[in-house]
């Protein structure tokens, strides 16, 4: 009973901070829109930084971020399998918020910070790389590969133990899953946005 308790909880309280829809809270707030319905459709930084302004959408980059990793240093220190059901809950918050009736974001920026905060070394070695990428490149897909394949291919060599790895990189194959599901309708939204997949923002 214990045991079932402290799962439950766990998934309370990582569903919770996950599923603080930030991007929608700025949009609404900063602009009068709805980002679910505003340039890609998602409800996340990016489409935040071209819809509301730059300003803002890193903003929502950093809350997002911050949700993650408060997320893991609240279970970095659980047990394998509590920390393993707190990630799940974490993107599944942003993913499916009920207060958007379940219409949410990919969780990306939440599953960095989780694992921002188990690897912290790890992310400043792929951040700073990924950097790289970025000025060369201003491109947000070659730079979003960067950092997480270089932070988690150096996680085991600066502290991280393979199975707390397998947690991290399990939120991350969840948000890949969520993109996968949300093509449909991120590509009817932008049809009728003119987003630019590419580049981001309107192709106008």
């Amino acid at each position: 009973m214990d045991t079932l308790w402290t799962g439950v909880s766990t998934a309370l309280v990582a569903y919770a901070l996950g599923s603080i829809p930030t991007a929608y809270l700025v949009g609404k707030l900063v602009q009068g829109i709805d980002v679910r319905e505003a340039g890609e459709g998602n409800v996340g930084a990016r489409n935040a930084f071209h819809e509301v302004g730059h300003r803002w959408g890193l903003v929502v980059f950093a809350v997002d971020i911050g949700k993650g990793a408060g997320v893991a240093l609240l279970f970095g220190r659980s047990p394998l399998w509590q920390l393993a059901v707190a990630a799940f809950f974490l993107v599944l918050g942003h993913a499916y918020p009920v207060w958007l009736r379940f219409v949410g974001g990919k969780g990306l920026a939440c599953a960095g910070g989780f694992t921002i905060a188990l690897f912290p070394w790890a992310a400043l070695i792929g951040g700073t790389a990924s950097g790289v990428v970025w000025l060369f490149t201003h491109r947000f897909l070659p730079t979003l590969i960067t950092v997480t394949v270089v932070a988690f291919a150096v996680a085991p060599f600066t502290g991280g133990d393979l199975p707390t790895i397998g947690v991290a990189l399990g939120a991350f194959l969840l948000v890949a899953l969520k993109r996968v599901i949300d093509e449909p309708r991120m590509r009817r939204i932008e049809e009728s946005t003119g987003w630019d997949r590419a580049r981001g923002g309107s192709r106008a």
